[in-house]
């Protein structure tokens, strides 16, 4: 009887870990690009360079922004608290404009579904395809969101993985990238 009943905290707890964890979605094609994956970025490290397609049209050169801060962060449209924190994107752009670079790498979904999403919402702050996920392999993280800010000098000052509400991540963010601003 005590066997049956640890069988089933053991069930729902995988249940729960399946339904809530933000891992990868269903279908997900778990085939890494012809490329060697890098180590997991972290602060103090020089950015990685990479080049991704905007939803503008645009490419977005991570070192033609050398010399100003950028907020750079990985999502996808199924995971909740990716989409949750947006908002914050949209304030930091709207506050910072030029002043800084925000960009927001899509993980490996197609390019309709992100156009989608961004007719939806609304949101004019840089979105970037990676359907391949060439760029996120080149970020490796334990999960998403996953944002980091990126010093003028393009070493990376902060990494975040996980997302509370957009207040909250519009006030971690923005002490961040003022920081970085004053560096």
């Amino acid at each position: 009887m005590k066997l049956l009943k640890n069988m089933r905290w053991i069930a729902m707890l995988g249940i729960c870990l399946m339904c809530f964890g933000c891992g990868e979605e269903p279908g997900t094609n778990h085939e890494q690009p012809a490329q060697e994956v890098l180590k997991e970025v972290v602060e103090g490290d020089t950015a990685p360079e990479f080049q991704a397609p905007l939803a503008s049209g645009e490419t977005f050169t991570l070192s033609e922004h050398k010399g100003k801060v950028v907020l750079l962060n990985f999502w996808a449209t199924w995971c909740g608290p990716c989409v949750g924190e947006m908002p914050a994107f949209q304030d930091l752009y709207e506050e910072y404009g030029d002043k800084i670079a925000i960009l927001a790498v899509n993980c490996m979904e197609e390019k309709a579904s992100v156009d989608q999403f961004i007719k939806d919402t609304g949101y004019t702050f840089p979105i970037a395809y990676d359907e391949q996920g060439n760029v996120c392999y080149t970020y490796p993280s334990s999960g998403i969101p996953y944002t980091l800010v990126i010093g003028k000098d393009g070493i990376v000052k902060n990494v975040y993985v996980g997302a509370a509400d957009a207040s909250t991540q519009y006030r971690i963010y923005k002490d961040a990238i003022d920081k970085a601003l004053g560096e």
